[in-house]
């Protein structure tokens, strides 16, 4: 990668969380962090991002709500990849009738996520 693609990880799971921060940054991306749509609101005002990778069932502010304030409400075109334990069609449709560009459900290979990521920043 010639440019450092900056990353959103909204993932309430702080272990996870860390897992995919330190992952994503030794593939040569900034990575940037929220464990809520609430704080991802907040980093999304100052910062801008290459692509966002989100759960869905967070508190606060899930990933659906999030998802859809971000299309509907901030007019934000960044790709998004959904990343959650909620692989069932439902979630997955309703992801993609949202705005979403991506899922991948959870347990999941750090690789694929990589892989998918790459695509959607092409």
């Amino acid at each position: 990668m010639s440019e450092k693609k900056r990353v959103l990880i909204i993932e309430d799971d702080e272990l996870l969380r860390t897992s995919l921060q330190f992952f994503l940054s030794s593939k040569s991306y900034e990575v940037l962090e929220a464990e809520n749509g609430f704080q991802a609101i907040e980093v999304l005002a100052k910062n801008t991002v290459s692509a966002i990778v989100t759960d869905l069932n967070m508190p606060n502010m899930s990933g659906t709500a999030f998802i859809k304030h971000l299309r509907e409400t901030m007019k934000l075109d960044v790709p998004i990849l959904v990343l959650t334990a909620m692989g069932n069609e439902r979630s997955e449709l309703e992801s993609f009738h949202l705005g979403a560009n991506d899922f991948i459900a959870k347990p999941f290979s750090p690789s694929v996520l990589q892989l998918r990521l790459e695509k959607l920043l092409k």
